[in-house]
């Protein structure tokens, strides 16, 4: 928490916090976690990170309307180099991705099995945060956000072992990111075997 460093550019009063700008010719992850948007709810959030990196560039804490949430997470797609956007789908989700289709036209969005977005289950989840436990204790220079730390903090398990925030602490960034890496991580690998084929069909063209 006292390493984490300041953001170089707080913007929507300060609910978005940008630390690392886009880089031309560089691909990015766009992570939404959506809420309802009312004034006492959850909030959403966005995470933006660097995929060869993993590095956390940006990230957005506020309650927003999913028609709001899906317009400016198209935004910030389209500022970090036109980013893969990847909401997860589960309640209000569905929401954002109809928003994300219709009204702002965007296609670069993440699919599971040929479905827009991204499926919290009860299998996936623990496998998100498992990752999330890894690189928190490896390689913590990734993450920049002092909220996200903080909600980190108060992510625990419960009596039957299910992650999730504390009483009265939230773990929208927690999610967030959590989705963030894991795409990223599918990106890379799909890159890996597409790389792979290329290099296949090319050796058997010219046998």
């Amino acid at each position: 928490m006292r390493e984490a460093p300041e953001p170089v550019e707080r913007r929507r009063n300060g609910a978005l916090q940008v630390w690392l700008k886009p880089i031309a010719g560089r691909d990015y992850v766009v992570a939404v976690d959506s809420a309802g948007g009312g004034n006492d709810g959850d909030f959403a959030a966005v995470q933006i990170v660097e995929v060869a990196t993993g590095l956390q560039c940006a990230e957005l804490r506020e309650r927003l309307r999913p028609e709001d949430l899906a317009r400016v997470s198209v935004e910030l797609a389209k500022e970090y180099s036109g980013a893969l956007v990847a909401v997860e789908r589960n309640n209000h989700g569905a929401a954002v991705l109809a928003y994300i289709e219709t009204r702002e036209s965007y296609r670069r969005v993440y699919k599971q099995y040929g479905e827009p977005g991204w499926l919290t289950s009860a299998a996936s989840k623990p496998e998100i945060i498992a990752r999330m436990g890894v690189l928190l204790s490896e390689t913590p220079g990734r993450f920049m956000s002092k909220r996200l730390l903080a909600e980190c903090r108060t992510f625990v398990a419960d009596e039957r072992g299910r992650a999730a925030a504390a009483a009265g602490s939230h773990d929208d960034l927690v999610m967030a990111m959590a989705i963030a890496q894991a795409v990223r991580a599918e990106t890379i690998a799909w890159s890996g075997r597409a790389s792979g084929a290329r290099t296949i069909r090319g050796t058997d063209a010219r046998a």
